[in-house]
């Protein structure tokens, strides 16, 4: 049996290891070219930020969009500015990571900026203010898959045991089992060496692609019309929308599944390469109201007639795309698409 010290020690040395890889791979970042030929597709429908990975989306009319993503503008003195996806859950017993694809009512909770900290709500509970911890402090390394991918893992600063007990009860109905990591953008993942079957397919992966703790890129975009197809062939009791698919980006304008064939996208002062589509997964079930849909809607309709023709057969809807010139977006923005496509 493993110590409880050793399990310090080994998490320790993995600390620094990834600190240490993601030191690397910045100073190796490379300036990617941006295409200098665009066309107009439609306009920036809706802006969103899920400052609690699985947790519940706040939209917003104007950002900024770093490497790793959306953040807001800042609000003034002391106020947080909300980062995309830079809280996460993970088990206290395990150090794994938790979504709504185990924790379905995660979706419910709600983070919102205040002086000095942020505030975390869910429905019967009570607010809880937290102060957004300094990095480094209480640094733990917390297992992304657990077993379904192998060993690939994230970096992060524990918010405590006041915000981990409120979790547990809200999640668990317990006093303990589920606490908060935070992570303010500093670490690289190696995708590519994690990822190695995807990226021989998918060859626009790189080791910047990723967001804080998004799963696999800094940005998610979702066309509109491509919902509407979706819900035209679901049954009337199982509707959805966009928000199931939880994107950073909806755009309204293309034709249904136009956005297959981009390459490149251009909103306000940002510019983004198409690294892969989205595979979407069993999240796509969860309804806002933090239940999964006991029929697999949409995903059980999306398997019937869209099928990736990469290495895993989970059905695409939505672009991944990687920053590569940042600055700032906002609501009703003209959408622009490289000339050349796919």
């Amino acid at each position: 049996m493993v110590s409880l010290n050793q399990s310090h020690i080994t998490i320790a040395a993995g600390t620094v290891f990834l600190v240490l890889v993601s030191a690397l791979l910045f100073r190796k970042y490379k300036k990617e070219k941006i295409p200098n030929e665009w066309i107009e597709v439609g306009k920036l429908k809706g802006i969103f930020l899920y400052p609690l990975k699985s947790g519940k989306g706040l939209q917003s009319t104007r950002v900024f969009c770093g490497p790793k993503g959306i953040r807001e503008i800042e609000k003034g003195y002391n106020v947080t500015s909300l980062k995309d996806r830079s809280f996460l859950l993970y088990t206290s017993k395990d150090r794994e990571v938790r979504t709504a694809r185990q924790c379905p009512k995660a979706v419910l909770i709600e983070v919102r900026p205040t002086e000095n900290g942020v505030i975390f709500s869910a429905p019967g509970m009570t607010d809880l203010f937290i102060n957004v911890p300094a990095v480094r402090n209480n640094v733990t390394v917390v297992s992304i898959w657990g077993s379904v991918f192998g060993n690939e893992y994230f970096v992060c600063t524990d918010c405590g045991d006041a915000v981990a007990t409120w979790l547990s009860k809200f999640l668990l109905e317990k006093d303990q089992g589920m606490r908060l990591g935070y992570g303010d953008g500093s670490t690289f993942r190696n995708l590519l060496q994690a990822h190695k079957k995807w990226a021989e397919y998918y060859t626009q992966i790189d080791n910047y692609l990723s967001g804080i703790f998004s799963d696999l890129a800094a940005l998610h975009l979702i066309n509109q019309a491509s919902v509407d197809d979706v819900n035209e062939k679901l049954p009337e009791n199982h509707k959805i929308s966009f928000r199931n698919f939880r994107p950073n980006l909806l755009v309204e304008g293309p034709e249904a599944f136009e956005e297959d064939k981009w390459e490149y996208i251009k909103v306000g002062e940002v510019v983004a390469k198409v690294c892969l589509e989205c595979l979407r997964c069993i999240e796509t079930t969860v309804s806002q109201d933090g239940t999964m849909n006991k029929e697999r809607q949409p995903l059980k309709t999306l398997e019937k007639y869209r099928v990736s023709k990469g290495p895993f057969k989970y059905p695409p809807m939505g672009l991944y795309l990687k920053v590569i010139k940042t600055g700032k977006l906002q609501e009703g923005d003209p959408v622009y698409v490289s000339k050349t496509l796919k």
